[in-house]
């Protein structure tokens, strides 16, 4: 049976949906296998039910969402959704984050706020840290667990001595869907390294085969270096398809063995 999977919203329209359909920076995919519909991500505001409604596809028969993290560009258009859905994600993507820098104990330099309010209890909501079966074929991976963090801007602590921390983004979960040529991962942006990623999904699922990976990698301003060493990887376990969108930038597909685009208004088709 295939999967059917859909750009709701990206970063760019498809060519043939130009002047049609909205893009902008952000995710929504619709991941369709016979009567199994799931939502990864929803973009930064209402424009990926706009679009739907324009390419004559029924939001209604989604199941279950999943919100891959809680940057505004991945759950901003939740408030928007009006659904009985069940809600995945992390507990962590409540938090209150900025870019900024911490500049002394309780003291930030904020910018750009990086979250949006929503209202979590209005949904169906399963919280969770650790990984979750939607169904016997779709597994939401929980928080991805490394040794080494990397920094994405400052959380505001709410009730809390220390009124600021470093963000390290570890609400981020990834959706795996098991094919029978190997594994399907969606990502939302890949902040937790595209690398530390796959191995994560390979150790849960014990499945060593990885047929595609699909939607944000966070490698527009990457170095040659870690360019290099994801290109050497994923030509090492012979990914099949590379669907790197959103924050992949034109820079980091240059790089990537056989990557392609998926667009506002494409859709796509796997085995």
């Amino acid at each position: 049976m295939t999967l059917k999977i859909t750009a709701l919203l990206e970063n760019q329209v498809f060519s043939p949906y130009k002047g049609v359909l909205t893009a902008k920076a952000g995710l929504s995919l619709l991941i369709e296998k016979q009567k199994t519909a799931i939502l990864f991500d929803t973009g930064p505001d209402g424009s990926f039910i706009d679009n739907a409604k324009k390419l004559n596809i029924d939001l209604s028969t989604v199941s279950t969402v999943v919100i891959s993290h809680g940057h505004f560009d991945h759950c901003g258009g939740l408030p928007f959704f009006s659904t009985d859905a069940k809600l995945v994600c992390h507990p962590d993507v409540k938090n209150e984050r900025y870019y900024g820098w911490i500049i002394m104990k309780n003291v930030a330099l904020t910018f750009k706020k990086l979250s949006r309010k929503v209202e979590f209890e209005n949904f169906d909501t399963f919280f969770s840290k650790d990984e979750m079966y939607i169904n016997d074929e779709f597994l939401y991976s929980g928080e991805i667990k490394k040794d080494k963090n990397k920094r994405y801007g400052i959380i505001r602590n709410k009730d809390k001595e220390e009124k600021f921390s470093p963000d390290l983004v570890k609400d981020e979960g990834i959706l795996i869907y098991k094919a029978t040529k190997g594994l399907i991962i969606f990502i939302g942006c890949g902040h937790r390294g595209v690398i530390d990623i796959i191995e994560y999904a390979k150790k849960l699922t014990g499945v060593e085969k990885i047929y595609a990976i699909i939607g944000g990698l966070h490698l527009r301003y990457a170095s040659p270096f870690k360019l290099l060493m994801i290109r050497k990887y994923l030509k090492k376990e012979k990914v099949q398809h590379v669907y790197a969108c959103h924050c992949s930038g034109l820079w980091g597909r240059l790089w990537l063995p056989n990557a392609k685009n998926l667009s506002t208004g494409q859709s796509i088709e796997l085995d």
